[in-house]
């Protein structure tokens, strides 16, 4: 039996990696009126919610349906196709859940609910507990945390580099060390120009910011995830101390930052709504905004995490701009309390995405 499946063409880190996927425009930044959004603005949360929407039925399916975990949620695996239609791909580390073990014997190292993999997922992407060496733990949490990371790069600066050059090629999210960890942070911009680089040059190139830095490994990882959610204790992390190698390493005690402060690609509609992102346990009323999407993927303990099906549901899919879905939108798919529309200002997803997807202009020619 043979399996195929069409070319894609596009995918998410493509549009993530597109100066003009942002509610700002690149050359001023003008101080926004959150009442009175801009058309740039609102083509901008129009694309965001589609895609995240899109996202969350995907893995809702998964979990709840078919029981499977995906383990390696980030942008590199979400394609987009010419409609604007979502496809996961990349199942290679995925967990099913009571799998028999006939199914598992031409598996290189045969997983158990005892002795699973912990070394899933993709740098940035990862969950914290992952680090900490686990062989048991819940993989469809791990899921949610993802989708918080990969989510939360909507938001991040997009940077400019040259792919020949290799040491900016190389960038990191962080650059600050431990020894200046006292100096003020500088304030996140929506778009960063390192000296010497022309926006115009053809070479150049445009990538987003992931949340984390992974460049430095597992230890330096689990520090940038504690300094932007806090140290764990035994509030925000009740289970930590379980976890195999927690006891190995000492980190800085660390406060958690306001999550809004290092996505500065966000809308100016965001402001209206004040968010308490530092905490783990994020209040049972959810705020119609993206940034309480986001934080309430980025929870420490796994228990707490907001799951997908859950998400389905997060007030800010039925604000305004309306959630515009693929024309070829599965139908029975679970929209929440969402409007499903399939045009928004005369244009259909597709035709809004080729306007800002780097990939679908060269195709156009």
């Amino acid at each position: 039996m043979s399996f195929w499946m069409p070319y894609i063409p596009f995918s998410l880190i493509g549009l993530l990696s597109s100066n003009d996927f942002s509610p700002h425009p690149l050359v001023s930044i003008m101080a926004a009126d959150p009442s009175n959004p801009s058309p740039r603005e609102q083509r901008f949360v129009l694309l965001a919610k589609s895609l995240m929407f899109q996202i969350l039925n995907s893995v809702t399916f998964l979990h709840d349906t078919v029981r499977i975990a995906h383990r390696d949620i980030k942008p590199s695996n979400i394609l987009l196709t010419l409609s604007g239609r979502v496809q996961l791909i990349d199942f290679g580390i995925s967990w099913k859940e009571g799998e028999d073990s006939s199914a598992k014997k031409n598996d290189l190292w045969v997983e158990t609910p005892e002795k699973m993999y912990f070394e899933v997922s993709t740098g940035p992407y990862r969950a914290p507990e992952l680090l900490f060496g686990p062989r048991n733990y819940d993989a469809f949490a791990v899921d949610s945390w993802s989708l918080g990371t990969t989510f939360a790069e909507f938001f991040t600066s997009v940077r400019l580099f040259n792919p020949l050059d290799d040491e900016q090629f190389d960038f990191e999210g962080d650059e600050q060390s431990e020894s200046d960890d006292e100096s003020p942070a500088k304030p996140a911009q929506p778009f960063i120009i390192p000296k010497g680089l022309r926006i115009g040059d053809p070479s150049n190139r445009w990538a987003r910011d992931s949340l984390f830095d992974s460049a430095r490994g597992e230890i330096g990882l689990a520090w940038s995830i504690f300094k932007t959610r806090g140290s764990p204790n035994e509030t925000n992390w009740p289970s930590f101390l379980s976890l195999p190698d927690a006891d190995k390493l000492s980190f800085v005690d660390v406060q958690p930052v306001d999550l809004l402060s290092i996505l500065p690609n966000f809308p100016s509609s965001a402001q209206q709504h004040e968010v308490d992102t530092k905490t783990h346990m994020p209040p049972e009323t959810m705020s119609p905004t993206f940034v309480d999407l986001v934080h309430r993927f980025l929870v420490y303990e796994p228990s707490r995490r907001l799951r997908p099906s859950g998400a389905l549901t997060h007030p800010w899919f039925t604000s305004e701009p309306p959630l515009l879905l693929p024309d070829d939108f599965p139908t029975s798919s679970a929209l929440g309390e969402a409007s499903m529309s399939l045009s928004w200002g005369g244009k259909a997803l597709g035709e809004w995405l080729s306007d800002v997807h780097p990939q679908w202009r060269d195709s156009k020619g």
